[in-house]
């Protein structure tokens, strides 16, 4: 009987871990909830990530641009402070899913656009995004 509770449990924690895995995006635009919404006009594009300066209050700007399969950042690590206010911007050539572990926020890219999501940084640890159609790593998120 002890075996067939532990196998139980394990079973359920494995369903628990995939569920948390790849979720889909809470509802509701931008802001603490967060949301895939279209780059504001004239955001330049241009692949630059980095962690608001010492002292600064205001949003972590992360951006990544994907061409023909290579994913481009300032920095494969982006680190941020528990509480912290994240912009996500994304360009892709290509039709993708952009997908962020742990805080379960997706978003879809078309191709030649770019999408961003927002989000406060409330989850301690080491988050990855990445692309759910080819699987590349865009960068990983530490919070703390």
């Amino acid at each position: 009987m002890k075996a067939k509770t532990m196998l139980v449990t394990a079973v359920a924690l494995g369903t628990l871990a995939s569920a948390a895995a790849c979720g889909k995006p809470a509802d509701g635009p931008g802001g603490a909830s967060g949301g895939a919404t279209p780059a504001p006009a004239g955001s330049s594009g241009a692949p630059a990530t980095g962690t608001a300066p010492a002292g600064q209050t205001g949003v972590t700007n992360v951006e990544a641009t994907v061409t023909k399969g290579k994913v481009r950042t300032a920095s494969g690590r982006v680190k941020v402070r528990l509480g912290a206010r994240v912009r996500i911007t994304v360009t892709s050539d290509t039709a993708e899913e952009f997908h962020l572990h742990g805080y379960d926020r997706e978003m879809t890219l078309a191709p030649g656009k770019a999408a961003t999501l927002e989000l406060v940084a409330d989850k301690p640890g080491v988050f990855e995004a990445e692309l759910h159609h080819s699987g590349a790593r865009v960068f990983e998120l530490q919070v703390g």
